[in-house]
């Protein structure tokens, strides 16, 4: 039983350090994202009008 829990929290740690930081750094990745789609839509909504012909970058 003893060799069975060990092998367990072995494995279960190896899980943690491999694919762990994967998942944080796909979510922080998705979030940094998220919140630079929204601030640019912000600031296009703060933006004036802009009159017919001028160039729009």
């Amino acid at each position: 039983m003893s060799r069975q829990l060990n092998h367990l929290l072995s494995e279960l740690a190896h899980g943690l350090l491999t694919q762990l930081p994967a998942q944080l750094v796909a979510a922080a990745a998705a979030g940094l994202g998220a919140a630079l789609r929204s601030r640019r839509r912000r600031r296009r909504a703060r933006a004036p009008e802009v009159s017919a012909g001028t160039d729009v970058r």
